[in-house]
């Protein structure tokens, strides 16, 4: 059991870092478009 559990520990962790770096990539593109509307204007 000890040994499955580290495993998914593991294994998790490359998706928990995927997954914020999808979505400090998406966010930093969504202030950019702000910043393009706010000049625009």
């Amino acid at each position: 059991m000890e040994y499955t559990t580290s495993l998914l520990w593991l294994l998790t962790w490359p998706l928990i870092i995927f997954l914020g770096y999808k979505f400090t990539a998406f966010n930093l593109k969504y202030f950019r478009e702000l910043e393009k509307l706010e000049e625009d204007q």
